[in-house]
């Protein structure tokens, strides 16, 4: 932490310099999630307010957690805080050796300090304490002993309101995750698909893919009364019914009573397993606490606790906020796994998951470069398996988006439209297949054939925050703010990463609405460099009555005669129907562009 009259401390222009570096590097780049945790405390620390960096103020400013977080029952930021601590020791091991500031988190406290330059070797004996450390630590909830042997815990243990372990329980801990892990996991024997439709889905897609398999373990129930709130079994048909909905992920089911069944998966060929477990707290608060456990190696790459509350209901079941929540952490475009995948792509031979990888990049940042690689993955991934659903989902959401964008004419509808229905053929249940087909039938003018599929998708999967976004977006832009703007807030609620659909979206509605501080959120957090984005900063600069900030934003626009420039109504129109929402976004531009005295007009009619 910096010291006031300490002449040896980096400068802030040195710290932000550092910073900058780290959170462009490409693994806090995979990992926005950490990235925003640091820029953060490193802000909030030389803007001198170290004092308000606390549990609760990290998860809701800059987790994205709602006012309601507690930072007693769930574990969020503690876990967060272990990841950011490693992703530090190995960008200084690796990337950042040579950097002339270090920035660290010191374990047990979230103010960051700046130091200097120190010899290699310390960033290596760093990364060896951090993995040593972060998981052993009272940052992390324990892992719960396998369910026959949940009976045995004392009625009258202590109750765990943060969820911290005694050091003295270390060693337990490590031999109960190894028992919990070769009890339900690890023996192939557990190995097998459930009876019923949910397993058939869950094992239907083949693994030449390369899509990570996961398995969801049974659910532990520590301590007494640990299952009353829901029974365990509930509890893993509820896990498993929300991750099999995911495109991109191929989920293996358990089935702990039938341990004499021929395995059906070779345990070695996972790629995760996910390890529930239902604990008491304080004041009789069920806890569910889950870990991700990476195969083989068994690593810990993330856990989490959820309060569960009692529903009152004669069969309960989780809420679907809960479950969307547990979905987003994992699976997001930038959640746990798609970028645990991106640090493994170096050690694997290509596949078509790399396509999917690609495509969530190019929907954040956009580049030239990336868009045309990754058509042509997705071009010969289809070729060579032409079953590919998800394939064709992503290629028509590339042709749609040039379109919208303004990259592409109207003659990349067709091969769009193609594309989006054939992946509906191949996989019915695919809720992004069926977003995306309302995204396309939107954008030729079938607006209700679009929308009758966005309510598919949103039947099919309303626990993908990609789901919430695309219809809630594509609803907005109809004219139905209410609606769309409650399944936006819903994906807004439950990631922390920036989509410009979603930012886009939530822009739109504030602006519509006069509101005009969130507007401004919503612009400070729009991804990438596009156009579309520049316009939006500076429609909210003339909404505040800066009308030269606003024809300066647009100068960069003018100078590379984007087309955006030229007609935005014509623009605008290729994703919003409502004439009127369009035509009060022109106007206003107009507005912008009016002076008649200065540049900004004579251009815009240059590019007419």
């Amino acid at each position: 932490m910096l010291e006031q009259g300490d002449t040896s401390r980096p400068s802030d222009a040195a710290i932000v310099a550092a910073l900058t570096r780290i959170v462009d590097s490409p693994r806090f780049r995979d990992s926005p999630q950490i990235a925003g945790f640091l820029r953060y405390v490193v802000e909030r620390t030389l803007a001198g307010k170290a004092d308000q960096i606390k549990g609760y103020t990290i998860a809701v400013e800059a987790l994205g957690r709602d006012a309601s977080f507690d930072p007693n029952s769930q574990s969020i930021v503690r876990t967060e805080a272990a990841r950011l601590r490693q992703e530090l020791a190995r960008y200084y091991a690796d990337a950042g050796r040579d950097d002339e500031i270090r920035i660290t988190l010191p374990l047990g406290r979230y103010v960051p300090t700046f130091t200097r330059h120190s010899p290699p070797e310390a960033a290596a004996s760093e990364l060896a304490e951090s993995e040593a450390v972060d998981f052993a630590t009272t940052d992390v909830a324990p892992i719960p002993p396998p369910a026959a042997s949940a009976s045995a815990a004392p009625a009258d243990a202590p109750a765990r309101h943060a969820f911290r372990v005694p050091t003295v329980g270390l060693v337990l801990i490590a031999v109960v995750v190894y028992a919990l892990l070769d009890a339900f996991v690890i023996d192939g024997r557990n190995l097998q698909p459930l009876p019923g439709p949910r397993a058939e889905r869950a094992t239907a897609s083949p693994w030449r893919r390369g899509e990570p398999r996961i398995a969801i373990a049974p659910v532990a129930t520590v301590g007494p009364h640990a299952g009353e709130v829901i029974e365990p079994a509930v509890l893993q048909d509820e896990l498993i019914n929300a991750l099999s909905r995911f495109e991109d992920i191929v989920v293996v089911a358990t089935d702990p009573n039938k341990p004499e069944t021929a395995p059906g998966t070779d345990p070695n060929e996972l790629s995760y397993v996910l390890v529930p477990a239902l604990s008491r707290a304080g004041e009789g608060q069920t806890i569910l606490s889950l870990r991700l456990i990476s195969m083989p190696d068994r690593a810990v790459v993330w856990h989490d606790n959820y309060a569960v509350e009692d529903s009152g209901t004669a069969h309960p079941r989780m809420p679907d906020r809960l479950l969307l929540d547990i979905t987003s952490a994992l699976l997001q475009p930038f959640g746990v796994i798609p970028a645990a995948e991106r640090r493994k792509l170096g050690d694997r031979p290509s596949s078509p998951y790399h396509c999917v990888l690609d495509a969530a990049e190019l929907a954040r940042y956009f580049d030239p470069q990336l868009r045309e690689r990754t058509r042509a993955c997705l071009e010969t991934a289809i070729r060579d398996d032409p079953g590919f659903a998800y394939g064709h989902v992503l290629l028509a959401r590339l042709h749609v988006r040039d379109y919208m964008f303004g990259y592409a004419g109207p003659d990349v509808l067709m091969p769009a439209v193609a594309l989006a229905r054939r992946a509906v053929e191949l996989s019915p249940t695919s809720a992004r297949a069926h977003y995306t087909l309302m995204n396309v039938q939107v954008a030729r003018g079938f607006v209700q054939d679009g929308l009758e599929h966005g309510e598919k998708a949103l039947a099919l999967n309303p626990y993908d925050v990609r789901v919430l976004m695309q219809v809630g977006g594509q609803l907005v832009t109809t004219g139905d703010l209410k609606r769309g703007s409650d399944l936006l807030m819903q994906a807004r609620s439950s990631t922390v990463s920036n989509p410009l659909p979603l930012t886009w979206a939530l822009f739109l509605v504030a602006y519509l609405t006069d509101d005009l501080a969130a507007a401004a959120l919503s612009v400070d957090r729009m991804p990438g460099d596009y156009d579309v984005n520049v316009l939006a900063r500076a429609l909210l600069a003339a909404r505040r009555g800066n009308m030269a900030l606003a024809r300066a934003t647009l100068a960069p626009l003018q100078e590379r005669r984007s087309v955006w420039l030229a007609d935005p109504r014509a623009l605008f129109s290729r994703f919003m129907p409502a004439r009127d929402i369009v035509e009060r976004l022109g106007s206003d531009l107009d507005a912008i562009l009016a002076d008649g005295t200065g540049p900004a007009a004579s251009e815009k009619a240059a590019l007419r």
